[in-house]
């Protein structure tokens, strides 16, 4: 079954280890991103899996191919299940970062899941009109470059690619059912209706259509960190996914 990852975006522990203390019946997973990370640093992975947490690193590494092999390293060793790096770095950086989360990981652990960032969720097609050149009819399309990013990272080695939900089943499609496919820009749909104040996603789906779409970890912040009711706002987002699960897969009918 689809999993979901809260994002722990806030500027200090304390703030995190509440949201995890009522959100873990929920979910075992939490992202630690760029926020928390520079604020708090290495720390807070250790003390989330001190508490059986499973940790998504997302601190999207792109850098030359020998940099990003030592930082997988080091967050190999700290503990992290799943880590981001930027396909845009190529072929050679995103080796380099599989063969620095295996040098890392204890002999005793698992090695943690390489996923690989290909459109950022906020980006549309007018963000990339940068990109068209004279002539152009259209700018590129970021669900198309994902799908094109997302095959070669497969080749390369990625266990998976972050992606928009609405990009899911196309890269399952001409990759792999194997293929992790981890899905930030998750909203209910009073959400949609209703936009999250300040809200920078563009190519969102509800958990429901990310479920039916193939997504395999659905990653939600704001509508679960920002609610009155965080705990009631994940228990709504997992029943939605187990729904969803339970059309897919009925369940046979018992004597």
């Amino acid at each position: 079954m689809p999993e979901l990852i809260v994002a722990l975006d806030t500027p200090d522990l304390n703030s995190a280890l509440h949201l995890v203390d009522r959100l873990r019946r929920h979910t075992r997973w939490f992202k630690v991103g760029l926020e928390l990370f520079s604020a708090v640093g290495p720390r807070v992975v250790e003390t989330l899996r001190s508490r059986d947490c499973d940790v998504f690193l997302d601190l999207k590494y792109l850098d030359i191919p020998n940099t990003v092999q030592a930082a997988a390293r080091v967050a190999a060793g700290l503990g992290v299940n799943m880590l981001t790096i930027h396909l845009s770095g190529g072929q050679r950086m995103v080796q380099a970062a599989l063969e620095g989360v295996r040098r890392g990981t204890p002999s005793s652990a698992s090695v943690p899941l390489v996923v690989g960032v290909t459109m950022l969720t906020s980006l549309n097609q007018e963000d990339l009109s940068w990109m068209a050149k004279p002539g152009d009819k259209a700018a590129p399309d970021p669900g198309g470059l994902a799908l094109v990013l997302a095959e070669h990272a497969r080749r390369w080695g990625v266990d998976g690619v972050v992606c928009s939900a609405q990009e899911a089943a196309g890269i399952k499609s001409i990759t792999d059912a194997a293929c992790i496919c981890v899905t930030p820009g998750i909203r209910m749909p009073s959400d949609q209706q209703t936009k999250i104040a300040q809200d920078d996603q563009s190519r969102a789906l509800t958990p429901a259509e990310a479920v039916a779409a193939g997504s395999d970890y659905l990653v939600v912040g704001r509508p679960i960190t920002r609610a009155d009711d965080p705990a009631r706002a994940a228990e709504s987002i997992m029943q939605s996914m187990a729904a969803t699960i339970e059309r897919r897969h009925p369940w046979p009918n018992l004597p």
